[in-house]
């Protein structure tokens, strides 16, 4: 029997991370096929950056890669599965919508700027042009955590350093938590290495 047919059947969601799944040189076989078949697509995030808003772009383009067409992948199928397709997946109707009974969770996009250009669909603008650095404002059930671009609960400098020591520390432990027992610069080399008087170092 088709998968597809199977998930429809079952109830089932898909949880597609686009951009995770492009890295690893795959995609989803076919978004139009599960939209067609009335199967929850729940777009999220499966490495960082955690930017959902460029998830959309990759999904709507990794669509149209996936069934050689231009026609798929649209601004509005990839917009409800970012949003209305992980409260399904979820169970919640109070989220994904504004709408009465729903959580007062939104955000608010500066499409006004040379970034976006001239504006007549702003979902489309959006997804074919923005990135989350373009959120000015993020509300979360009724509260402001967001405003001005500048978080209003997170010292985002101290996290940034606390996040790049974190980093340090796990990519000098690698030999001990890799399965090869490899250090990082062999699991992950440098894009480019330097010449000094030791003969090639590592890239800082």
């Amino acid at each position: 029997m088709d998968d597809l047919v199977l998930l429809a059947d079952s109830g089932a969601s898909v949880a597609h991370a686009p951009y995770k799944y492009a890295k690893m040189g795959i995609t989803l076989e076919s978004l139009e096929r599960c939209r067609q078949r009335g199967i929850n697509v729940a777009l999220g995030t499966d490495t960082y950056p955690q930017d959902i808003i460029a998830e959309m772009r990759q999904a709507s383009l990794m669509a149209r890669f996936a069934d050689g067409s231009y026609r798929v992948g649209k601004p509005k199928d990839v917009f409800d599965a970012a949003t209305l397709g992980g409260a399904r997946a979820l169970g919640q109707d109070d989220l994904g919508r504004l709408a009465p009974g729903a959580k007062a969770d939104l955000l608010i996009v500066d499409l006004q700027t040379m970034q976006y250009g001239a504006v007549r669909d702003p979902i489309k603008s959006l997804i074919e042009c923005g990135t989350a650095r373009d959120i000015e404002t993020t509300v979360i059930d009724g509260q402001t955590l967001v405003e001005n671009g500048r978080s209003l609960k997170v010292d985002e400098a101290a996290l940034l350093r606390e996040i790049q020591a974190a980093g340090e520390r796990s990519w000098s432990a690698a030999p001990g938590w890799h399965w090869s027992g490899a250090s990082v610069d062999e699991i992950a080399p440098m894009s480019y290495t330097i010449r000094g008087p030791e003969g090639e170092q590592p890239v800082p």
